[in-house]
């Protein structure tokens, strides 16, 4: 009886650490976040920034639908983003007391980019607004498969748009990211 009953909570541990393993997904690429060295002078560094963690949730304000795309370097605390009252900031947080960076895309309900935002293993996190130009977004999110349960595919910034008017391509690319995320609500 008492086999049985350690097979069981054994079970049972195993399953619950596959679920918890299932939440957090994969990343890889290779880009660049600006770090303010300085503030008073506006003085700056470039930081080197490769996720390996993907992480997807849903959230509503309202009657308005948004989706947001994470990716860090370390393996980040689901749970505890997942029960702040304010994940944008438990993230930043966790970018400072951590000392890793991390990148995060806010989707529209139209799946558009609306903000991204970084974090230079500081604490201190960049807001920047989607900008166009000779029409090439700078940040562009592509699916490879978007469903009610993962997220994968690609997040590619940059600024500038170099090209001869038939293709463009970002004059300084900053990011090239793949991402597969389960989608948490």
């Amino acid at each position: 009886m008492l086999n049985r009953i350690a097979v069981l909570v054994l079970a049972s541990c195993v399953w619950a650490g596959a679920l918890q393993a299932q939440e957090v997904g994969s990343a890889s690429g290779k880009g660049t976040i600006e770090r303010i060295v300085e503030p008073m002078t506006g003085k700056s560094e470039q930081v080197t920034f490769q996720p390996r963690y993907s992480y997807a949730y849903s959230e509503s304000t309202g009657a308005t639908k948004f989706t947001w795309i994470v990716l860090t370097e370390k393996e980040p605390p689901l749970k505890s983003w997942a029960a702040a009252k304010d994940r944008a900031q438990a993230r930043q947080l966790w970018c400072g007391t951590e000392k890793t960076s991390f990148v995060a895309v806010k989707l529209d309900a139209d799946w558009k980019v609306d903000l991204y935002f970084l974090c230079p293993a500081n604490g201190a996190v960049n807001t920047e607004m989607l900008s166009t130009w000779n029409g090439l977004d700078s940040v562009v999110v592509g699916f490879e498969i978007r469903d009610t349960k993962r997220l994968k595919g690609t997040l590619r910034t940059g600024s500038g748009a170099c090209g001869d008017g038939e293709s463009w391509t970002y004059c300084t690319p900053t990011g090239d990211y793949t991402f597969d995320a389960p989608l948490s609500k």
